[in-house]
């Protein structure tokens, strides 16, 4: 992975550019197109992706913006996240395209399908400079095989505000602090358990114990070294990590483990007050109020993990360029910010204002990402055999927390350098992620069929 961080003001970094940008004049018809994008055309596509509920309206709103920009007739065909990488193996080895634009959660699937054949460069449509995400996990012999829109920070554990002030309840400011905090949350009448356990197929399982890694010493750089497989899965740290895990759900702190949908049900009740998730939260339907929404990282966390949704055109559409200019305009400024005002979006260029976000917890969240390392999904960039791999013993370990996790990240150990070395396939976390899923088919995810959430995770990311 690169060695390069955003540790500092990305907005900055990219201020000092000059040339090509759009100006920062403010939000919805402020910011100016993408100059790049190609002049009024024409023609028809189709776009399949992972948002359905709030999150369709939401990005049906970003098409009309594009249509009118491009010129071009887009439909949109939401699928699951489970659909669209199952879909588009089958279509694709048979040589058909699934859709003109397909969004997939996944680097290592993108990967996996550019040394394929099944997909048309995306180079000259972005530039590493105007964009949060780095292109290295979507670069296949020097090409780029997808451009990022939707990106999905994971910062953490959110709650609702007016239960934390209620109970005079405050944010950890180190791991002491944060088991006291457990504690008190357990000791509050019709609180069920302080911490929701999300899942689905094992995710997301794993975001939070992502964020148990990044709390480690150097958190941020052993994430890509595990990328990378410059680092283990022993790794005493990440040994660390999860036994901290462990030792969290045998002291009864995280809740039964339900359908991620489901558990924001719950945290909106106050039945379990904290929930590690994505940025995507305050777009599901159970969330009544999103203003009410607030977050803190794990404490000793310096960073967090950002998963992005991806856009690939299939080299089997009937016309690739005029695809390419649709996707050129959807990652735009102009096009991010027409989601990012009405909620549940990071946008994964930083010329997209805070002021452009209308929620104060999602301007907080864009402005903490210019502070803290941004670093990629660990299972969603690795793909399988790791992804799955991941999955089915973090949730063995959920179900039987008293088992050694040592042995548990010996066999971790042997299926990621293996997809280390095989490039990995992709599955995906809807977060982008997914191989199955980052989401439930039944209630809400980056591709839940009912709630809306952002994905399907199976983020992801």
């Amino acid at each position: 992975m690169r060695e390069t961080t955003h540790h500092v003001d990305r907005r900055t970094v990219i201020g000092a550019t000059g040339a090509g940008m759009a100006a920062l004049a403010g939000c919805q018809g402020v910011i100016e197109s993408n100059s790049n994008a190609a002049a009024q055309g024409g023609g028809s596509i189709t776009v399949t992706g992972v948002w359905t509920g709030a999150e369709e309206e939401n990005f049906q709103a970003v098409i009309d913006h594009v249509q009118e920009e491009t010129g071009i007739d887009i439909t949109y065909e939401p699928r699951s996240t489970e659909a669209i990488l199952t879909g588009t193996l089958i279509d694709y080895q048979a040589g058909v395209a699934t859709a003109d634009i397909v969004v997939i959660p996944s680097p290592a699937r993108v990967r996996s399908d550019a040394r394929s054949g099944h997909l048309a460069p995306m180079s000259g449509v972005w530039e590493e400079w105007e964009f949060s995400p780095s292109p290295e996990s979507v670069t296949v012999d020097g090409e780029q095989y997808a451009a990022p829109f939707k990106m999905d920070l994971k910062p953490g554990f959110w709650h609702r505000q007016s239960f934390f002030e209620e109970h005079d309840l405050e944010h950890p400011e180190d791991y002491d602090q944060f088991m006291s905090l457990l504690d008190e949350l357990n000791g509050i009448e019709g609180v069920d358990a302080p911490i929701a356990s999300g899942n689905g197929v094992g995710w997301p399982l794993s975001d939070v114990t992502e964020g148990f890694i990044q709390r480690q010493e150097d958190g941020a750089q052993l994430q890509r070294n595990l990328i990378s497989g410059e680092a283990s899965m022993t790794d005493d740290r990440v040994a660390t990590a999860h036994q901290e895990i462990q030792e969290l759900i045998q002291e009864g702190y995280f809740s039964t483990v339900r359908d991620f949908g489901v558990q924001f049900e719950y945290l909106w009740n106050n039945q379990i007050p904290l929930y590690f998730q994505g940025s995507f939260i305050t777009a599901f339907d159970a969330i009544q109020d999103p203003s009410d929404l607030n977050y803190f990282m794990v404490p000793g966390a310096e960073s967090m993990v950002a998963a992005e949704n991806w856009f690939t055109v299939p080299t089997y559409v009937d016309d690739v360029e005029t695809a390419r200019t649709a996707v050129e305009t959807f990652v735009s400024p102009s096009a991010q910010a027409v989601w990012a005002e009405r909620g549940g979006f990071i946008a994964t260029s930083p010329e997209v204002p805070s002021d452009a976000y209308d929620l104060e917890v999602m301007q907080n969240l864009s402005q903490r990402a210019d502070e803290v390392e941004l670093v990629p999904d660990l299972d969603d960039t690795l793909g399988d055999p790791f992804q799955s791999e991941y999955w089915s013993q973090l949730t063995g370990l959920w179900a039987d927390p008293d088992q050694d996790v040592q042995s548990m990240l010996e066999q971790l150990a042997q299926v990621q350098e293996e997809s280390v070395t095989e490039g990995g396939s992709g599955g995906g976390d809807g977060d982008g992620s997914d191989g199955g899923g980052n989401e439930s088919a039944s209630d809400g995810g980056n591709g839940s069929d009912a709630d809306g959430g952002n994905e399907s995770d199976g983020d992801g990311s």
